[in-house]
């Protein structure tokens, strides 16, 4: 049927016309489909359709979703509003009534036997993302679509019609292999070292899609990109130039796409060899910044050798001295013990030997620092957690600072929340010591510091603010960097090395956490705030460990796999002196077999195993017969949030972090 007799000719209702309720109106194809004129077609007359076939349209008519009936032996089509924009411009509304073999000529070697095979099979068929050209926008266009071909049963039980339900794919797919398509060039181009190079890798990239591309060329030079580009696309539609310039990028340089006549070249498609001209630009801009680097690059190593030298000499010395300066202060710490055991209280040199005391606990938190400077910047600091109540953590943290806040008479508020904390006690003292430290010597004497927290779910918030000295504005951003400090009075005596807040910062950062400081400005105090997120622990969770460290382990069969042998024996003896039953692996194939042989219920699993990492081995294991019930325990040297997330996701029961903590481990277990 033509489509302009669908589209000039009207049929107005006649009174008392029925509405057709199972058809409806209101929208385009609903009203489209009740006044055509089916008697005219092989269908006749809506009055005269069976119920199979007024059912069908039905649901076609109603459904939000594109749907598609081919009715009786020529076909007859019927389709919804939601399947309009599917065709484009050329097929509706013609193909309302037509006869599908005719309608899908151009495609029908793929769709025929399909909807053959419903139609003498019975049974419903489903296709993903099949590629269908179909003719539209006055071209063959490749489509992709998932579909379903289900049979529709007439009254004598025989297939009667095909009800297609389909989804249009096409902008998915191209996306993904458009994008599939860049990642090999980019892959391509990185191992590119010249100009030539990147030539050869553009020819070979369009090869690698196909089904957008042809062929590329690129054009380079002054005026080159212009000139050849326009050579190039007169009078040949399947080229598309796009220069670096329109993209602000290199100037001199185009690049020629001969593309496929199969796809419109709507905005996805140009955005797509836009990005596609943006990644030779840019490798060609690396390769001209490589060549400008390699330039400099003779100048340039003799002073970058320099600066790591100093760098490595002040690391040496920084580790050097603080060790140093530890042998001496052993025997004068050694002596200071012996005169005040010797002397009592009532000695006569009391006196000085409180001044010798707080100079010695001085001189030890500056070693101290040194100490850990060097360690953190080696990478050398491993942090001991545990869980314990915060309180006694700040105390001691109190403990320390409070020579110089005793000295400076400041009045310290205290406001701590009464929770459990887990991470590493020493060093949050150590970082919490460091902040009232610091507020108490740039507090002038009797000042007032405040050290306060707050707990919103497990995240612990920690402030120390002060009525001191303030923070210049352009010092603020820099206050956590190393040897950095703010003016300070003459008096040197408690002035410190500069290294306090960069230990801060880095402990903190150790602890998953963030520290920042604010201040009004100079003569406006200063706080600092920790952030320590999913560090709070529930008093039910704390108190688990108390019920657990006595219970035995009862023979539960225990599976030990670590390449340390003598890590991996100890902690298999440790487990059979706690009563559970330890068999030891070295490696994750010594592992496996064992597991085969008889599945254990615990498996610690060492992360770092040579040839196939932990997560690799627990999948295997999970595997294995039975393999579902076993319970996993991660144990690795490493210990931040994401090794512990990652160890979760891979279905780990808990993560463990040497040297083992036996209470954890217990608690694990049970």
């Amino acid at each position: 049927m033509a489509a302009h007799s669908v589209t000039t000719l009207s049929f107005p209702a006649a009174v008392g016309e029925r509405s057709y309720r199972f058809i409806g109106g209101g929208t385009p194809m609903r009203d489209m489909v009740r006044d055509f004129p089916w008697q005219d077609t092989v269908l006749g007359a809506i009055d005269d359709w069976p119920v199979a076939l007024r059912t069908s349209v039905g649901i076609v008519m109603h459904s939000v979703h594109p749907m598609f009936l081919w009715w009786g032996e020529e076909l007859t089509q019927v389709y919804n509003d939601a399947y309009v924009p599917c065709f484009g411009d050329g097929k509706h509304p013609a193909a309302l009534g037509h006869a599908g073999r005719e309608c899908w000529a151009e495609t029908w070697s793929i769709i025929g036997p399909q909807i053959e095979a419903v139609r003498n099979g019975g049974e419903s068929r489903w296709y993903a993302d099949n590629l269908v050209p179909i003719w539209r926008n006055g071209r063959i266009e490749d489509v992709y679509w998932s579909y379903t071909y289900t049979p529709v049963f007439g009254e004598d039980d025989n297939v009667a019609g095909v009800l297609v339900v389909c989804t249009e794919s096409t902008t998915q797919i191209l996306a993904e292999r458009r994008r599939h398509a860049l990642d090999l060039l980019a892959r391509r181009l990185l191992a590119c070292h010249s100009e030539a190079d990147v030539r050869a890798g553009i020819a070979l990239s369009a090869g690698d899609d196909p089904g957008d591309l042809l062929s590329v060329t690129l054009l380079s030079g002054p005026g080159a990109a212009a000139a050849n580009g326009a050579d190039l696309a007169v009078g040949d539609p399947a080229v598309i130039v796009i220069s670096g310039a329109e993209l602000h990028l290199c100037d001199e340089l185009a690049l020629a796409f001969r593309v496929s006549q199969r796809l419109p070249m709507d905005a996805s498609f140009r955005r797509f060899l836009e990005q596609y001209t943006a990644t030779v630009c840019a490798t060609l801009s690396r390769l001209h910044s490589d060549r400008a680097l390699a330039q400099a690059m003779a100048e340039s190593e003799r002073l970058n050798a320099d600066l790591s030298a100093s760098a490595r000499t002040k690391d040496e010395f920084l580790a050097m001295l603080g060790h140093e300066l530890r042998n001496p202060l052993a025997p004068i710490v050694t002596a200071l013990k012996l005169m005040k055991l010797r002397g009592g209280e009532h000695s006569e040199t009391v006196h000085e030997q409180e001044v010798i005391q707080r100079q010695v606990d001085h001189m030890v938190r500056l070693v101290d620092d040194l100490l850990d400077v060097s360690r953190i910047a080696s990478g050398k600091v491993e942090l001991r957690k545990e869980t314990v109540p915060l309180a006694d953590v700040l105390n001691k943290a109190i403990e320390m600072a409070s020579p110089l806040l005793e000295q400076k008479q400041h009045r310290l508020l205290v406001d701590v929340a009464p929770v459990r904390w887990h991470g590493d006690p020493a060093r949050l003292a150590q970082v919490v010591s460091n902040l009232l430290s610091n507020s108490a010597r740039y507090t002038s004497a009797g000042g007032h510091v405040t050290l306060a927290t707050r707990v919103v779910q497990r995240t612990l918030t920690i402030q120390v603010t002060d009525d001191g000295s303030g923070i210049p504005a352009d010092l603020l951003p820099h206050v956590f960097d190393l040897f950095v400090q703010g003016d300070r009075l003459v008096d040197r005596a408690k002035g410190g090395l500069g290294i306090g807040l960069a230990l801060v910062r880095n402990l903190v950062r150790m602890h998953g956490g963030e520290v920042d400081a604010y201040s009004a400005g100079e003569g406006r105090g200063s706080t600092f705030t920790l952030t320590l997120p999913d560090s709070v622990v529930d008093e039910a969770a704390a108190e688990a460990p108390a019920d657990t460290v006595a219970a035995p382990g009862g023979g539960t069969r225990v599976l030990v796999v670590d390449d340390n042998q003598d890590a991996a024996d100890s902690l298999a003896d440790l487990l059979g002196a706690l009563g559970y039953s330890a068999t030891v692996a070295y490696d994750p194939a010594h592992a496996i077999a064992e597991a085969a042989k008889a599945m254990p219920q615990v498996a610690i699993l060492d992360i770092g195993l040579p040839g196939m990492d932990g997560f690799e081995l627990a999948g295997h294991l999970r595997r294995l017969p039975c393999g579902d019930a076993l319970k996993l325990i991660a144990l690795s040297g490493y210990g931040q949030e994401n090794d512990k997330h990652r160890s979760r996701a891979a279905g780990f029961a808990a993560h463990l972090v040497k040297p083992i903590n036996i209470a954890e481990l217990q608690t694990t277990l049970s």
